[in-house]
């Protein structure tokens, strides 16, 4: 396990240590650690409770699906996507999709607009009250971090951002090598 005094020690090996060489039992210890970590941080993403707060604190009234929409959109620097391509990324069928954008179409959240490319399908963008709205719900998450790093010095909340950072962009790499992409 990592604590405070040899935490130095362990980011060194973590960046100095080639893949694939022979961990030390501290290092294994600390892979436990994260797994276990990793369970926690994911189930309160993911915690029902905490979308509805978070929600709640935006000021917004969207369920998890239409914000994971409105999200996904965002996240592809407003570039309209097929609603193919937006099933794709959530995860679930387009007909799931098509009923979501058709609600958030009413709100005024998302706009339609035919796809150039193919006359017969439709390119789904943001609007400009649905970039808002995406922008509070961010904001809302923004502020529960930084309460949860409420008792942590400055160092640590950078070197953990650093290192999660990092470790992201492992998690993206091994996606893509898995995907084929």
């Amino acid at each position: 396990m990592c604590t405070s005094a040899v935490r130095v020690v362990c980011v060194l090996k973590a960046i100095t240590e080639p893949t694939g060489s022979k961990r030390s039992q501290q290092t294994t210890a600390a892979i436990g650690q994260i797994q276990s970590s990793l369970q926690v941080v994911s189930q309160s993403t993911n915690h029902v409770r905490v979308h509805e707060e978070l929600l709640r604190t935006a000021g917004v009234r969207l369920d998890r699906a239409g914000a994971a929409l409105l999200y996904k959109l965002r996240r592809h620097s407003g570039t309209p996507l097929r609603i193919t391509s937006l099933a794709a990324l959530l995860g679930v069928d387009a007909p799931t999709v098509t009923r979501k954008v058709q609600q958030l179409e009413r709100l005024g959240y998302v706009a339609r607009d035919a796809d150039p490319e193919d006359g017969r399908a439709s390119l789904i963008r943001l609007t400009g009250n649905g970039q808002v709205t995406v922008d509070r719900v961010l904001a809302a998450h923004r502020d529960r971090l930084t309460r949860l790093f409420d008792g942590w010095n400055d160092d640590d909340v950078c070197l953990f951002g650093a290192l999660l950072e990092r470790f992201s962009k492992s998690i993206q790499k091994d996606a893509e090598a898995n995907n084929g992409d």
